[in-house]
């Protein structure tokens, strides 16, 4: 019998992918231009611009590493289990490891190929001079390994979860408590081991791999290497052990009963009052998360927040400390956005519901206006809530910010505050249509934060840093921050989030019966047109 068969099947498989070379090109060219940026951007000597890049780039491979293998794996296992084509799988003498490690080399080798294709880049910096091969060897045993450790993360979260949307949200969970649960502990005073805590983060290697770090203390190195290791072949195992028990877990079109608690008379009045407006906003305000929930998960953020500034020494009042809150306040609430506007519409067509409804007197208007009206109530309330807290720390901290900086913040509260409801109004229609046209909800809610949220960063970032080239001097670059930072953000907001109404509104019948692929009617050969005629 081979060895380890599903595995050797999705090699085949992935060696004859496009994507894999694709993808490979793709990761090496990205890796070559950042390089060359961060090597033109330096204004030092050879070896301290050596030590730079070496530490940029290996901080975009470490967060790479981290991100890509939970996003890949999150939803590999849960995604059979909700087709019901995993049990087929065990009707053979296959065992649990050899599904799950099937499902690790089938979703890892692209990741794995796009690494290796930037880890030449590391080699630069030693050969100009300033790093020394064993940090060069650290940092790409660190980055393998990290990459094992979350892609382990990622398929226990999916052999537990059935779900996409809660596979994604709970890898992220998981990854974030395992790389920040140590460093919390080993902030707390009373806490006995708080160098083994802070040691037993994967994120610590990503510090001690470097040569300053690692000459203090190269046991902490390779104890940190054991313990990521560690970690990696514990959930691997756990995901073994569940993937060979879980998959009858609700088989395909049963799903247990749900109990509510009977919905108050003010609650009931106000379902009674959708049912009228739009009964597709009565059903999809039933089945998303209720605001109390996402107020929650904002007071959580802010609580974590502000819990890293005091370990980290930030001041609550300094001048933009506030802004860092929003930010990242913000961010949670747009990528859960992203995530609910892409769920709904995705799960209905994979269902075959959108399908009944439209054979039903509803209009698909009705249902793309109740779907977007469903979002405004669940996340409406806490984005203004957010944009008020806005305008309240604004208030609140403008006598405290110099005079020579202070018109400076305003611009940016109130620039904050509109994108933020910019781009939740942008992000839920083009959520819904990536959601509509993509059978992975997780991937639809990935391209629309792409779209939305990421490339204008990136446009802003890669425009600022031409800029500085053009001018000598930062005041001359001042004068252009707010249109850079406006600009990109404005523009990706009107064009995607318009198209993608435009498209919802007159493509939605057509996409749900047809679906992104339009099926062209296929033509009748020449010799069965001739056997018709014979038969008549």
């Amino acid at each position: 019998m081979t060895f380890l068969p599903v595995v050797e099947r999705e090699l085949r498989v992935a060696a004859r992918r496009r994507s894999a070379y694709w993808g490979r090109f793709a990761a090496g060219l990205a890796g070559s231009v950042l390089f060359a940026l961060i090597w033109k951007a330096a204004d030092e000597s050879e070896q301290d611009r050596g030590a730079d890049a070496l530490q940029a780039i290996s901080a975009v491979i470490f967060v790479y590493a981290g991100l890509a293998g939970l996003l890949v794996t999150c939803d590999c296992l849960s995604e059979e289990k909700r087709e019901g084509t995993l049990g087929l799988l065990f009707l053979t003498d296959l065992k649990g490891h050899d599904v799950v490690l099937g499902k690790l080399a089938a979703t890892s080798v692209n990741i794995l190929y796009g690494m290796l294709a930037v880890m030449p880049m590391l080699a630069i910096p030693f050969l100009v001079g300033g790093v020394a091969w064993p940090e060069m060897l650290r940092i790409a045993l660190v980055s393998l390994n990290l990459l094992f450790c979350f892609l382990s993360i990622g398929l226990f979260v999916s052999a537990l979860c059935r779900r996409d949307s809660l596979a994604l949200t709970l890898s992220i969970l998981v990854g974030l408590t395992v790389a920040m649960g140590g460093p919390s502990l080993s902030q707390i005073q009373r806490f006995p081991f708080r160098e083994l805590a802070a040691l037993s983060s994967p994120a610590a290697g990503c510090m001690l791999a470097f040569r300053t770090a690692y000459a203090k203390e190269p046991a902490a190195f390779w104890a940190n290497t054991a313990a990521t290791q560690l970690y990696g072949w514990i959930f691997l195992s756990l995901s073994c052990w569940l993937t060979r028990r879980a998959w009858q877990d609700e088989a395909l079109g049963i799903r247990r009963p749900r109990r509510e608690a009977a919905p108050s008379s003010a609650r009931a009045q106000r379902r009674r009052e959708n049912l009228d407006a739009n009964p597709f906003l009565w059903r999809a305000a039933r089945s998303g998360p209720r605001p109390a929930m996402v107020w929650m998960a904002m007071i959580g953020v802010t609580i974590v927040l502000l819990a890293l500034m005091h370990w980290s020494g930030i001041p609550y009042w300094a001048p933009g400390s506030d802004l860092i809150l929003l930010a990242a306040a913000g961010f949670v609430l747009k990528a859960w956005l992203a995530v609910e506007a892409s769920r709904a519409l995705s799960e209905d067509r994979r269902d075959g519901g959108l399908e009944l409804l439209l054979t039903t007197p509803l209009h698909e208007r009705d249902i793309v206006r109740g779907q977007a009206g469903a979002l405004a109530r669940q996340f409406g309330p806490p984005a203004a809530g957010l944009a008020l807290a806005n305008l309240a720390f604004l208030a609140a901290n403008e006598r405290r910010w110099p005079l020579e900086g202070r018109m400076e913040l305003v611009w940016m509260h109130l620039i904050a505050a509109f994108f933020l409801a910019a781009d939740m109004r942008a992000l839920s229609w083009t959520g819904m249509w990536l959601g509509l046209v993509n059978r992975k909800a997780n991937r639809a809610a990935l391209l629309a934060l792409a779209r939305i949220v990421f490339l204008p960063v990136a446009l802003y970032a890669f425009a600022l840093y031409v800029l500085s080239f053009l001018l000598k001097k930062y005041a001359d670059i001042e004068m252009y921050f707010y249109v850079l930072w406006c600009l990109p953000g404005l523009a990706a907001d009107m064009y995607f989030g318009f198209t993608a109404r435009r498209k919802l509104l007159s493509q939605f019948r057509s996409i749900v019966s047809e679906g992104a692929a339009r099926k062209t009617p296929a033509k009748p050969s020449a010799a069965a047109a001739t056997l018709m005629a014979e038969a008549a």
